[in-house]
């Protein structure tokens, strides 16, 4: 995508946003619609689209310099003088109206040049500033949504320890009733219950939290959402080479081209204040018409019209060395600019390379995790068929829970871990675009749609 898009191109993600949600209007609380409602309410992609539309007025400021100045005045008075030497010789009123108009043209202006070319570099970068604020949307949307999916299987985890820790606590105080099991495994089962009622509140309380940070995209409650299928599918990124992501990262990344934008027009504000000491040539036009009227007397009267042309020619000398030394600042302001653009070339290089690593470890870390919990449901049958027969005590009972418990939340951390660092990948490949929302949108169950409601 060029850089150098108009209006229009630059807003095509709010329209395409706006679509999505005519796919699936009854189900109000998928990623589609949620990331509808955030394009629209976001407070921040708001101010980011007001910014967008301050800076492209930068272009059309500058071409302003090189354009014709028309100017018209126009100016009414009236005099009353009473003449008196020694005695009064008489009073004279007049009326004096004059109007006139200018055109003037610059001609060598360099300083208003490169001001124009500063311009249109900063009118670029706005346009890269805002479609990186709109993917930074699609993220922060995406990493809310699945944070709150997070939350429900980490709370649902604990709920389930919770659980199975009573279930144990329950047949340990029996098995001490009857003389099967000593007090000590009694206090061990309560210890565990106790730790895992705690777990469960604090995970039923950051729940709320991850619901309400939906909340603070779209300024609407949500009560519902809708989870990843079964079957969605953890594949590597394609292209799997980290060398190709990197190369989309150096030629579309939105961050990336902002800092070259900047590094550029400031480039152009040093020669803007360079051509301070160059000289300037306009050409003017003007018309002039002046009409006095003095009262009683029409021999005085005047009238005045013509027109003139000149050439102006302008030449600094000397301004206490202003000019010099505003020259070497902003020569400097561009050198800071220009290494600014080296480090972030650097650290998109290092973002694409890191990110491309993550999401395909994330790949082999789900796969791990989805085997420790059937291995870990193995391996709590066997020591409680152990504990049963005598084999085996009520520690190792309590642990093999634990551990399961903890694969399943795991598994869930590695899953939407790998979601997100999808999108963020792509983000900073510079390809992150609303068709990535409708994809990902498309494995989620609707069917299975949870409520708020029941973990409150």
């Amino acid at each position: 995508m060029s850089p150098r898009k108009p209006l229009a191109q630059a807003l095509r993600w709010i329209c395409a946003a706006g679509l999505l949600g005519t796919m699936n209007l009854a189900n109000a609380d998928t990623l589609n619609q949620i990331y509808e409602l955030a394009v629209k309410n976001d407070h921040q992609i708001r101010a980011d689209e007001a910014a967008y539309r301050s800076a492209i007025e930068a272009k059309a400021i500058g071409r302003a310099n090189l354009l014709p100045l028309i100017s018209a005045t126009a100016s009414y008075s009236h005099s009353d003088i009473d003449t008196t030497v020694g005695t009064p010789l008489g009073n004279a009123k007049t009326d004096t109206k004059v109007w006139g108009a200018t055109l003037t043209q610059p001609l060598i202006n360099m300083a208003a040049w490169f001001g124009y070319q500063q311009g249109i570099e900063l009118t670029d970068k706005a346009e890269a500033d805002f479609s990186a604020a709109q993917q930074d949307l699609i993220v922060r949307t995406a990493t809310a949504y699945f944070n709150v999916l997070r939350a429900i299987d980490t709370l649902e985890a604990s709920i389930a320890e919770e659980n199975a820790n009573s279930h144990q606590l329950a047949q340990t105080k029996q098995r001490f009733e009857v003389g099967l099991t000593a007090i000590t495994d009694v206090h061990e089962a309560q210890a565990s219950y106790d730790i895992a009622t705690a777990q469960t509140l604090t995970d039923r309380g950051n729940l709320g939290i991850a619901f309400e940070a939906l909340e603070v995209l779209t300024g609407k409650p949500h009560n519902t959402i809708a989870p990843l299928k079964e079957a969605f599918p953890v594949t590597k990124p394609q292209p799997e080479a980290r060398g190709d992501w990197v190369d989309f990262a150096m030629q579309n990344n939105y961050t990336l081209k902002s800092a070259r934008f900047a590094s550029e027009a400031s480039r152009r504000g040093a020669q803007v204040s360079h051509a301070a000491h160059y000289p300037t040539l306009s050409a003017s036009i003007g018309y002039n018409d002046t009409d006095s009227d003095v009262a009683d007397n029409v021999l005085f009267d005047r009238a005045n019209n013509g027109a003139t042309a000149s050439l102006n020619l302008s030449v600094p000398i000397f301004e206490g060395g202003g000019t010099s030394a505003s020259s070497r600042q902003a020569h400097e302001s561009a050198n800071q600019a220009q290494e600014l653009y080296y480090k972030a070339q650097r650290d998109t290089i290092q973002q694409a390379r890191s990110l491309h690593l993550l999401v395909t470890t994330d790949v082999a870390r789900v796969a791990a995790r989805k085997q420790a919990i059937t291995s870990s449901q193995s391996a709590v049958s066997a020591t409680q068929a152990g504990y049963e027969v005598g084999t085996r005590n009520l520690v190792d009972v309590l642990q093999v829970q634990r551990t399961l418990y903890q694969a399943r939340r795991d598994y869930s951390n590695a899953l939407y871990d790998y979601v997100i660092n999808q999108f963020q990948l792509k983000s900073v490949a510079g390809n992150l675009t609303p068709s990535d929302v409708v994809e990902i949108n498309q494995w989620l169950n609707e069917a299975a749609t949870v409520d708020r409601a029941k973990y409150e």
